[in-house]
């Protein structure tokens, strides 16, 4: 044999042994993929937020072997009622709201979590995190992220004492209330933090659950201190404005507007995040208790939606500390940091410097945390809340009695209504 056939013959032997080498690998691969099989997640996490998100998911894979089929959409409500109308829902949703957690459990769409999630990891949540339809009743849902509410941003380097002053002018509040098919709630928002700070957990859990009329003197009192706060221009403004770029104007030498009332995720939309600080939102809000300790809170439910082992398995996993820690720590460095509610997870797994501590630590150690009460709210409730107030904005100087009327029809309406139940409590 010649030397150049000897050559060949030798290449041909070796790329005879990868191929067999590849087969057997690719084979055992695919055989243990399809020993532990696959679980498919609906989620609103997408850009960066999803990015980190599917970094947890595959740290799970490789620990478990278990496929994740994660699907991101800005569309959630609409792609998840679609999936269950027809009968192909996800293994796995994160709901944005504690009150469609609760239209799902109550039509028997969920699987309980109890005896799914072990004793030490379900108490390192309070019962807010854990919704309920009844006070006794089963956990269909955790929240896996949680966000702080009742605050107020500003640019850091502006002089804590002048705040006050600036938040009096209605001109100097940076606001946007466009979300597309969800616009208008900001102003919800709004409302939810004015009536918490001025009239007290009480009251505000009494509304939130159904059992205060929208007539009541106090909630009023709420929806006139927001109109009466903005001018006609400034109105106009939030009108036409996305809520994800009201903010980005707080910043610069001569910035048109110096403060945002807005959720901690809101941070990751500004072209600087490190510029921006915090105060708690009872010290600027129009007639407020400047003593209030009452924080509004929001959380994304981990549900699940067929019972399978796989299931069963990412769900534990969801909502362990030691998942969130690896979570938030592959989101460091970045414009995005997620909170938790669950207590065991470190701080410093949280953000990168005092303000995300800070937001961390009032989410794990307060004791005075209530849900976002429209979130809680049955889903006709809440739409109908969201397009009073637009229109209430839209007109600041026509009262609120009309729209107010309006909506207490439809609170009557849905007490007596079985598909649109009603949260026993939102506050912890």
């Amino acid at each position: 044999m010649s030397a150049a056939k000897r050559s060949r013959h030798a290449t041909a032997t070796v790329l005879g042994l990868w191929m067999v080498l590849l087969s057997v690998v690719g084979a055992g691969d695919t055989s243990g993929w399809q020993s532990r099989g696959s679980v498919s997640v609906l989620a609103s996490w997408t850009g960066n937020e999803g990015k980190a998100f599917r970094r947890l998911l595959d740290t799970f894979t490789r620990r478990t072997g278990i496929h994740v089929d994660y699907q991101g959409t800005t569309a959630l409500r609409e792609v998840l009622s679609s999936e269950v109308a027809s009968g192909t829902p996800p293994d796995i949703a994160v709901l944005p709201s504690a009150g469609e957690l609760a239209a799902y459990a109550h039509q028997s769409q969920l699987t309980t979590l109890d005896g799914v999630i072990p004793s030490q990891e379900s108490t390192a949540y309070g019962k807010l995190w854990k919704p309920r339809l009844s006070a006794k009743g089963p956990v269909y849902g955790i929240a896996v992220k949680a966000d702080l509410k009742s605050i107020v941003w500003h640019d850091r380097d502006r002089r804590p004492d002048t705040l006050s002053a600036l938040a009096a002018d209605g001109r100097q509040w940076c606001v946007g209330m466009g979300d597309d098919a969800a616009s208008g709630w900001p102003g919800t928002d709004w409302i939810e933090d004015l009536l918490l700070q001025q009239q007290g957990r009480s009251v505000y859990e009494d509304w939130a659950t159904g059992g205060l009329p929208w007539t009541d003197p106090r909630v009023e009192r709420a929806w006139q201190s927001w109109g009466s706060l903005f001018g006609k221009d400034t109105a106009r403004t939030a009108l036409i404005t996305d809520f994800h770029k009201a903010g980005t104007k707080l910043f610069g030498t001569d910035p048109p507007c110096a403060l945002e009332h807005q959720g901690s995720f809101i941070r990751g939309d500004y072209p600087d995040p490190a510029k921006a600080d915090f105060v708690f939102s009872p010290r600027l809000l129009p007639e407020a208790d400047r003593q209030s300790t009452a924080r509004e809170v929001s959380g994304d439910f981990a549900a699940m939606f067929r019972d399978t082992p796989q299931a069963q398995e990412l769900m534990r996993y969801l909502v362990s500390a030691d998942a969130q820690q690896i979570w938030g720590r592959n989101a460091a460095g970045k414009s995005v940091h997620p909170f938790f509610a669950n207590r065991d997870v470190p701080l410093d797994a949280q953000g990168d410097d005092a303000v995300d501590r800070n937001i961390a630590k009032t989410l794990r150690d307060s004791d005075s945390l209530c849900l976002d009460a429209s979130d809680a709210m049955p889903t006709r409730m809440r739409v109908a809340f969201q397009r009073a107030a637009l229109a209430y904005l839209s007109d600041t100087s026509k009262p609120p009695d009309g729209l107010l009327r309006s909506l207490e029809r439809i609170r009557r309406s849905l007490r007596d209504t079985r598909d649109q139940p009603w949260l026993s409590t939102v506050c912890g």
